[in-house]
């Protein structure tokens, strides 16, 4: 199995990041969810998945989100949330919302 697109996002699982929508952080696990509607959680906090990511084009919405820039839909000023293509939404903190709007320009 070729590995060069995979990440160890704990214990011994791998993930290819892109498949991963986004993360959310629950305390000390992170829930990701994937593209093909699946979800899973590992023992490993957001901020560490977060330094093995942001180089595939992930970006920190907020202290809980993390998303693939590449999975947004739709991007809300007014509620400040971005939609994701599964339709999850994500809250967008006001200190971030900023780069996140020069983030996905860049993708345009």
């Amino acid at each position: 199995m070729n590995t060069t697109n995979f990440i160890r996002i704990g214990g011994y699982q791998e993930i290819n990041p892109h498949e991963v929508v986004m993360l959310q952080a629950d305390i000390n696990y992170t829930i990701l969810y994937f593209a093909n509607g699946q979800k899973t959680m590992v023992a490993t906090p957001l901020k560490t998945l977060e330094n093995r990511l942001v180089p595939y084009d992930f970006y920190r919405t907020h202290k809980s989100y993390l998303i693939n820039l590449k999975c947004v839909k739709r991007f809300s000023e007014a509620t400040n949330t971005v939609q994701m293509i599964d339709n999850h939404k994500v809250i967008v903190s006001r200190r971030k919302r900023t780069q996140l709007k020069v983030h996905l320009a860049n993708f345009k």
